[in-house]
Parts: C-alpha cells; sequence; structure tokens
C-alpha cells in the first residue's frame, strides 16, 4: 500500500542513519578508552533509541482494527492493508453486470401514443404483466412498477425468442407486447430508435380486437380456461393492431449505487465502467447511476501502441464490448500513466484485471476465481460498503501519519543526543532504561489509543517521508537541546550528581514528549482534545509515581527529586516548549503541524 511504501523508504534512511551514527559513537567511545560497561550502555542508549521499535507493531495493529470493523460491516479482507490503500485509490474501474445493476429488469418509463393517457397505458401494461402465465423478467419489471389484481386471459401466445412478442386476449381487447420493430409504432417510430441508440431496451405495446390464435382448442370459451395454441403462421402478430405506447426498460440498479458513485466522485476518485455489453448500454446505466459519462468506446478500439494506450485508457469513461484482456490493459495502462487503480469485479472475465490492479475488490456473489484473487471480497455484494471501506481506510491513514511523527521525533532526538554529547566525554544524559521509560509514556501508549481513535482531516499518502521530517527533526532538534541544556545546566552548574543530572533530563524528555502529543491532537475535536489531554495528565502521572515509589526509582537508577531539581526541569521543558510553539509546533489550531500532516 503507499502508506507501507513510505513507510519502508522511512525505515530505510533511519537504516542509514543509524550504521552512521553508530559507527561515529563506537569509534569516539573506542578512541577515548571508555570502559566496557559504560561504552555497552551508551552505544544501547544512542544507536537503539534510532529505530521507531513500534512503529511496525502499530502499523499491523491498526490494520488488523480496520479488517474487524470492516468484516462486522460484511467486507472481508484478505490483504491487511487493502482498506488503507482504499483510501488512495484515484481510479475505480468497475463492471456493469453485477456491480452496478442486478440481474432483474426495470422500468424507466412509459410513451404513450397520441391520444392515450400514461396512466391509461400503465394500467394496460399492469393487468398485462398480472394476467399472464409465465413470467420472464420483462413481466416481473411491469408487475413490479404497475401492479393490480390479476385476470383470466381467454387466450394467451407466450413470448419466445423466436417470434420476439406476447400477445394476451382479454375481456375488453388483445393486447401484443413485443420488440418495436414487430409491432407497428406510428408516430413513436422515431423516439424508439433513438430509444435503443442510447442503450435502452425498448418494448411497443398495441392492442387489437380479432383473435390470437389459428385454431383455438374448443375450450377456450369455457369460463376460467386459457386457450394457448400455435400463433398465426409464421410466427406473426395479429392482423389490425393499433400502437398505444413504448415502454423503456433498463436493468436495475443495485440498491444506494447513486449514492455511493456521488460519493465516491465527492471524494475526487474517478469512476470507469468497463463491460462486455454493448457501449451504448453501458453507456445508458452508467448516466443512471451518476456517472458523468465523456468518452464511450468499444474494446476493438483499444490501440496497441503503449502512448496511445494510456491516453486512450485516462479519456474514456465507459468502455463496451471489452474482452478480459482489453480490461488488463486498461487497468495496467492507467497505472503506467502515475494513477493508482481499483478494480471490483465479480466473474472470472474480471480476474486478468483484478490481478493487475493495484487493490482488487470482488463481489461475494462472484465466482470462486475473482474472489481468490481480490484484496477486499464484499461478502453481502453490497456496493454501498465502500464508503465506509475508504472512511475507515482514511482515518487509519491520518491517524498513523500523527503517530509516526511521534516515533520519528525520537529517532531525531536519539540522532541529536550522538552528534551533540556522544562525541564528547560526557558521561550520557540518558540510560536505556530511561528511554524505554520515556518511549513508553511519551510515544507507545499515546500513540496505541491515537491510532485507534476516531479522526478528521488530511488523509493524502503522498509527500509521507518530506512531511513527517518537517516535523520531526525540528522537534526532535529542540526537544535535544532542552534536554541536553538541563543535563549539563544541572551538571556542571548545579554540581547535580549524574544521577540526578539524568532525572532531570528524563523528566524534561517526557515533559516535551506529552506536550507534543498535545500538539498534534490540537485540531480534533475540543472532546478529542479533552481526552488527549487527560490521558497525557494520567501519563504524567504515572511518571510522577517512578520518582516516588522507591523501588521503582531505583530500579530506574532515578534521583529522588527535590526542589532544585524540579525546578530545573521544569525550567529546561518550558524554554522547549516555547522553541516549539516559535518554530510553529503549538496548541492552537494547530500550529503548522496539521498542515504539514495535509
Amino acid at each position: 500500500s503507499p502508506l507501507e511504501q513510505a513507510v519502508n523508504r522511512l525505515l530505510y534512511g533511519l537504516v542509514v542513519l543509524m550504521v552512521g551514527l553508530g559507527a561515529v559513537l563506537g569509534y569516539s567511545l573506542y578512541h577515548r578508552h571508555v570502559h566496557i560497561h559504560e561504552a555497552v550502555s551508551t552505544s544501547v542508549a544512542g544507536a537503539v533509541s534510532l529505530v521507531p521499535e513500534g512503529l511496525i507493531v502499530l502499523l499491523s495493529l491498526t490494520y488488523a482494527v480496520a479488517c474487524v470493523r470492516m468484516a462486522r460491516r460484511g467486507v472481508l479482507a484478505q490483504q491487511l492493508n487493502a482498506i488503507e490503500s482504499l483510501a488512495s485509490v484515484q481510479v475505480m474501474c468497475i463492471d456493469k453486470t453485477g456491480t452496478l445493476t442486478e440481474s432483474a429488469l426495470r422500468v424507466t418509463g412509459v410513451e404513450p401514443t397520441g391520444g392515450v393517457e400514461e396512466e391509461d397505458m400503465g394500467s394496460i401494461l399492469g393487468r398485462y404483466a398480472a394476467s399472464a402465465s409465465t413470467r420472464n423478467s420483462t413481466l416481473r419489471a411491469l408487475a413490479d412498477a404497475f401492479p393490480t389484481e390479476p385476470e383470466q386471459p381467454l387466450e394467451e401466445v407466450p413470448f419466445s425468442s423466436r417470434r420476439r412478442f406476447s400477445a394476451l386476449r382479454l375481456d375488453d381487447a388483445t393486447y401484443v407486447l413485443g420488440a418495436p420493430e414487430r409491432l407497428p409504432l406510428g408516430e413513436l417510430a422515431e423516439r424508439s430508435r433513438q430509444l435503443q441508440l442510447e442503450g435502452r431496451r425498448v418494448l411497443a405495446l398495441a392492442v387489437g380486437s380479432g383473435r390470437l390464435l389459428t385454431d383455438p382448442s374448443p375450450l377456450a370459451h369455457e369460463p376460467g380456461v386459457t386457450s394457448t395454441a400455435p400463433p398465426p403462421a409464421g410466427d406473426l402478430p395479429p392482423d389490425r393492431l393499433r400502437p398505444l405506447g413504448l415502454v423503456v426498460l433498463a436493468e436495475r440498479l443495485r440498491p444506494n449505487v447513486e449514492r455511493t458513485i456521488a460519493f465516491l466522485l465527492e471524494q475526487d476518485v474517478e469512476v470507469k465502467v468497463l463491460s462486455g455489453d454493448s457501449p451504448a448500454t453501458v453507456a445508458a446505466i452508467a448516466r443512471d447511476a451518476g456517472i458523468p459519462v465523456g468518452g464511450v468506446s468499444e474494446g476493438a478500439e483499444i490501440p496497441d501502441d503503449p502512448e496511445q494506450l494510456r491516453e486512450f485508457a485516462l479519456e474514456a469513461t465507459v468502455v463496451g464490448r471489452i474482452s478480459p484482456d482489453g480490461k488488463r490493459a486498461i487497468v495496467a495502462a492507467l497505472h503506467d500513466a502515475g494513477r493508482y487503480v481499483a478494480m471490483l469485479g465479480d466473474g472470472v472475465n474480471d480476474v486478468p484485471a483484478l490481478k493487475r490492479a493495484r487493490l482488487a475488490i470482488a463481489q461475494g456473489s462472484g465466482a470462486q476465481m475473482a474472489r481468490s484473487v481480490a484484496d477486499l471480497v464484499l461478502v453481502d455484494g453490497d456496493f454501498d460498503a465502500l464508503p465506509a471501506l475508504i472512511h475507515e481506510g482514511r482515518q487509519a491513514l491520518r491517524n498513523l501519519q500523527r503517530v509516526t511523527k511521534l516515533y520519528v521525533t525520537k529517532s531525531a532526538f536519539a540522532a541529536f543526543l550522538i552528534l551533540t554529547i556522544g562525541t564528547t566525554s560526557e558521561a550520557y544524559p540518558l540510560l536505556p532504561r530511561h528511554l524505554s521509560l520515556a518511549a513508553a509514556l511519551a510515544i507507545g501508549i499515546p500513540t496505541f489509543f491515537l491510532a485507534l481513535a476516531p479522526s478528521a482531516g488530511a488523509w493524502r499518502a503522498e509527500g509521507f517521508v518530506r512531511r513527517i521530517a518537517r516535523f520531526a527533526v525540528p522537534a526532535g532538534t529542540i526537544v535535544g537541546v532542552g534536554t541536553v541544556t538541563g543535563y549539563l545546566f544541572a551538571l556542571h552548574d548545579l554540581d547535580y550528581s549524574v544521577i540526578q543530572a539524568r532525572t532531570i533530563a528524563a523528566t524534561v524528555l517526557i515533559a516535551v514528549g506529552l506536550y507534543l502529543v498535545l500538539v498534534l491532537e490540537s485540531t480534533g475535536s475540543l472532546r478529542r482534545s479533552g481526552i488527549v489531554g487527560a490521558m497525557c495528565l494520567v501519563l504524567a502521572g504515572a511518571y510522577a509515581a517512578v520518582l516516588l515509589v522507591p523501588s521503582v526509582r531505583h530500579f530506574f537508577q532515578f534521583a529522588a527529586p527535590g526542589a532544585g531539581m524540579l525546578a530545573t526541569a521544569a525550567l529546561a521543558a518550558a524554554v522547549s516548549i516555547g522553541a516549539l510553539v516559535l518554530a510553529g509546533f503549538g496548541l492552537s489550531a494547530s500550529t503548522r503541524s496539521d498542515e504539514i500532516i495535509g
């Protein structure tokens, strides 16, 4: 995922820094003939603290929690990073059938001929659908759109793909429903052609007064008996029919698909429809779903030249009559053009594109092969789950960007100590156990909660390392200046012992570290800021308990705090915090830190 790639680059940089500074520190200790016990302690305190040791654990934990939350919404994450990856999607390629639409049809409108009221035509269509002895998807759509009570037809000709019409004779008239080219249209002929060019499914309704069957059964005139027999010779509709109007149908959109498409467009996610159906039909469905239809193309038009293919993929919004290899080529071209591409599909024909996409999403009702290669599976087939997925991914991304700043600030602080104190004859200001305690109270525990908490704000992964460095380097340096200043002042000017000076240095580090936690969360709601502030007070109380309980204090090799030590620590911490505020890391509507985040 984008965040994992960014974290990897960050870790590579820290490895180089650790090797370089570790070599400098080791040579300095060797050159000064430092005793082995002190050399090991100093080396561990200096080099190990450069490593953001809890970051990878926190990254995995955040992904795992997001996956659990999405499982409750009916989404199976087959890759831990998939939900965060979804937050970075720029282009989403989707199939039409099964994603935008269901297998069922819907009536989008009726267009009666002159002299016929739309209400009357709807009533006839309802009677027709309710009275037919066998129902196909078209009649079910008519029954849903125009519900009414069924009647007993006198004669019936069921629909067949050969004759392309069906007919009923009811008490008042004979009605025929079929393909427009099989029935008289009158003034609606041009309108029918236009609707078909737009990709709509069009049926014509006509009425007559004659009988349907050439060889009717003698039972046809008995009450409650429907006569069904072969239609007139040549499978032609009856003669002397009068047109009533057109029925316009389309595939039924999946529930909430329009809302989901609107959400994706609001989030600047471009949606492209790749389908094996005709381009006109796919474009019509895309318009119904709210997708802005720009270029409409066929799979046969996909060029072979890589440059032309990239231009084709960027410009086309709808591609119909496209093969599985064509879908894969479009996805690959978008990726080569620098887009972060997700593919959503449900069939075997979508598998090549799913495998080529940066993020593969499959419908739970789709083919097993499609589900097996997907990063995310919509178990319930609910396209409406995508907004929640994107929200969850962006929340994880925002939180991880924030907490990473604290981990890298610690690394910058450790680098500052090595360059300033590690290369001198001064005793190192912090022992490894001091750094472990400070990392737990000012970084580990706060970030554990903050990484899983609700959040709002910027979420982009682009420029991640640059933004982290712009925060961590100055913040870590300023924290280092305050800590070293307090340590050296206590050691040389106040004549405190090394253990007392180290106690002051650890106190400064923890105090300023908790302040940085408040800085990173100061742009949230008042309730969230209040909760974070209370958490920092609890952690500060935990550190006070470490200093006050003799056995714990002895384990961490701290000195019992006196008034002078507390005043020195408070003064050094205040200097560091003041410098942070001047550098733009203040608590008011945040500190340029949130500008750096986004």
